[in-house]
């Protein structure tokens, strides 16, 4: 049986991330099935460089990172307009990005979706496109973690799981 999520103290946006294959899509999909936020996966805006860089399972330069969340930011001004509660997803391994976002975005909170090395790697074995898990553990040592301010959500155990600690943060 699943928790009713509860987010009756969060703010209006909530941006999720980590490793790939963390779940942050997981996470976004639980939280915009539960309520009336919209849920906007980054990687949905990736620039056809930025696939071509992934395809070829090579890391993408600096000036592409910076140039892609001045694109995420822009597109999260945009979705504002439309929506009351928007959820973010995207790995945003740098905390100079996540700086930027959250110093360019109002009401906004962090959260950094976590899980086992085990997990990950078994979830990116299923995944059909996007991010091998080759590439991912070639790039994995350069995600900046977050210090002990920012949520952290352990997405191991599934929805209900996931519910709780959404819970937890935001449910006074």
């Amino acid at each position: 049986m699943s928790h009713l999520l509860q987010l009756t103290s969060a703010p209006s946006v909530l941006f999720l991330f980590g490793l790939s294959g963390a779940g942050k899509s997981f996470v976004g999909d639980v939280i915009g099935a539960h309520h009336d936020w919209f849920v906007y996966h980054a990687d949905d805006d990736l620039t056809n460089e930025m696939r071509q860089i992934i395809a070829a399972k090579q890391p993408f330069t600096e000036a592409m990172r910076d140039q892609f969340f001045c694109r995420i930011v822009d597109k999260i001004n945009d979705y504002r307009s439309l929506y009351p509660r928007l959820v973010i997803t995207q790995g945003a391994y740098k905390k100079k990005h996540r700086d930027y976002i959250r110093q360019s975005v109002d009401n906004i909170d962090m959260i950094y979706v976590t899980t086992s090395d085990k997990l990950i790697h078994q979830r990116l074995e299923y995944r059909t496109n996007g991010i091998s898990n080759a590439s991912a553990e070639a790039i994995k040592h350069i995600f900046e973690i977050p210090d002990e301010s920012v949520k952290k959500l352990h997405n191991v155990d599934g929805k209900d799981e996931i519910i709780q600690q959404l819970n937890a943060f935001y449910n006074n």
